[in-house]
């Protein structure tokens, strides 16, 4: 009887299956940092509801004193520093910040 030889090949793996421990952490972290988006978006809503209230008062003082319901020279300042802090799309945020605290015509 013949007995093989033991083998120094290292055993075949198949390394388009991620490691079970390796999956279990991202998917953790995953987690964990959705949680902080949901947390974050919660924040900028509340936020954008609160500038909304106080672009609407800003409104109607204006109206109320014979001004326009738009300042074009201020909403241009204000798509320039979400411009400025965000960068190029900065302007699309800004954009539906504005949007919303104009509200219907």
């Amino acid at each position: 009887m013949s007995t093989a030889a033991p083998s120094t090949q290292p055993a075949a793996t198949d390394s388009s299956r991620p490691n079970d421990a390796a999956t279990d952490d991202a998917a953790s972290v995953i987690g964990t940092l959705r949680e902080q988006i949901d947390a974050l978006d919660t924040a900028i809503a509340r936020l954008v509801l609160e500038r909304t209230k106080v672009s609407k008062r800003i409104q109607a003082a204006r109206i109320n004193s014979g001004g326009t319901r738009i300042e074009l020279g201020r909403e241009r300042a204000v798509i320039d520093h979400y411009r400025d802090t965000l960068g190029a799309d900065g302007a699309i945020v800004a954009d539906a910040v504005l949007r919303a605290g104009r509200g219907a015509r």
